[in-house]
């Protein structure tokens, strides 16, 4: 476990060249990846909840996303029941990336697990989410 932490930086060092290497063409980056991943699954997110969900802060969640308001793939508007609250939601032409984005995610899972069995990868995947959740407890975040 002692080279575990090296290992986690080559991993999302590896992954973010991948993401931004295939997705160059469709002006995405790996750090705004993340942020349309989220409204893939659940559109409409205010943009407090994308950045507990990341682990960012506040400002710098408003930062990635004002760079994918200004490529068009997402809108920022008020929230109705909080004004204060920033709601995001996809474009069409956001919505129109997610199957290559899908794609380019399966591609990357495929490959970094193939010497895995199925239910391996699954394992792995919770026990990340759960080193995850452990790591925000320790630094004081929820999420």
């Amino acid at each position: 476990m002692d080279k575990a932490g090296t290992h986690m930086a080559v991993l999302t060092r590896q992954l973010n060249l991948f993401l931004n290497r295939e997705l160059a063409g469709r002006g995405i980056t790996a750090s705004e990846l993340p942020y349309l991943a989220q409204l893939y699954e659940r559109d409409g997110l205010s943009q407090e909840d994308m950045a507990r969900t990341l682990s960012v802060d506040r400002a710098a969640a408003s930062r990635t996303l004002a760079a994918l308001e200004r490529k068009g793939l997402v809108v920022r508007g008020e929230d109705p029941g909080d004004r204060r609250a920033r709601r995001v939601t996809l474009t069409d032409e956001g919505h129109e990336l997610e199957p290559r984005i899908r794609e380019v995610q399966a591609a990357w899972i495929a490959h970094v697990t193939q010497d895995m069995a199925s239910d391996e990868a699954e394992a792995f995947g919770r026990q990340l989410a759960r080193m995850a959740g452990r790591a925000r407890e320790l630094n004081g975040q929820e999420g």
